[in-house]
C-alpha cells in the first residue's frame, strides 16, 4: 500500500471541508467513498450518480445524445454546486478533472485524494462494465492506458493526497486514508 501526501494549493480550509476523491475509471472512488463518508460520518455523493438523477437518464445515453463535450458541460453544472457543500465525500468522474474550471473548483473547495490504480487493475474492474461509454471502442484496454497517461498529471498536480489501490482490501485502503487524514488533523489543519 503506497500513499503519499502531495503539496495543495487551496485557498482556506474550514471545518467539514468536503473530501473529494479523483482517479480513473475503476480505481475505487464509489467503494472508497461510500466506506469512507461512513467512517466519517458523512453524507456520500458520486457526481455521476447525481448527474443521472437531475437528468433523468444515464450517462451513456447523455454520451448518445449530447456526446462527450455535453455530458462535460452538464458535470460542471452539477460539480459547481456540489462543492459548495459542507461535509460531505464526493466522488468524481474519472474525467472530470479535464476541465480548468472543474479543476479549480475541486483545488479552492475542497481536500483531493487521489485514488491511484494502475492500467492493468482498472481493465480487470471495469472490462465488463457496459456503463463505460469512454470504454466502448474496438481496444478498451488501450483506450484506458491513454486516458491514464493524459488525466495522470492531472490527478497528480490536484491532489492533498494519494493512495494506492491496486493492492489491499477495501479495509486497506480506508486504513491508510483515516491515517492520512488524522495525521493532516494534527498538524493544524481542518476536515
Amino acid at each position: 500500500m503506497q500513499h503519499t501526501e502531495q503539496g495543495g494549493t487551496h485557498v482556506r480550509r474550514t471545518d467539514q471541508a468536503p473530501i473529494f476523491l479523483i482517479g480513473m475509471m475503476g480505481a475505487g472512488k464509489t467503494t472508497i467513498g461510500r466506506g469512507l463518508a461512513r467512517s466519517l460520518g458523512r453524507e456520500f455523493l458520486d457526481l455521476d450518480h447525481e448527474l443521472e438523477s437531475r437528468c433523468g437518464v444515464s450517462i451513456p445515453t447523455i454520451f448518445d445524445i449530447e456526446g462527450e463535450a455535453g455530458f462535460r458541460r452538464r458535470e460542471t453544472q452539477v460539480l459547481q454546486e456540489i462543492t459548495l457543500r459542507r461535509d460531505v465525500v464526493l466522488a468524481t468522474g474519472g474525467g472530470a478533472v479535464v476541465a480548468p474550471e472543474n479543476q479549480q473548483l475541486l483545488r479552492t473547495r475542497g481536500i483531493v485524494l487521489y485514488l491511484k490504480a494502475g492500467s492493468d487493475e482498472l481493465f480487470r474492474r471495469v472490462a465488463k462494465d457496459k456503463n463505460r461509454p469512454m470504454l466502448l471502442t474496438a481496444n478498451p484496454k488501450a483506450r484506458i492506458v491513454e486516458l491514464l497517461r493524459q488525466r495522470e498529471p492531472i490527478y497528480e498536480s490536484l491532489a492533498d493526497f494519494t493512495v494506492e489501490t491496486s493492492h489491499g482490501s477495501i479495509n486497506t485502503v480506508l486504513e491508510a486514508i483515516d491515517r492520512l487524514l488524522k495525521d493532516y488533523q494534527q498538524r493544524g489543519e481542518r476536515i
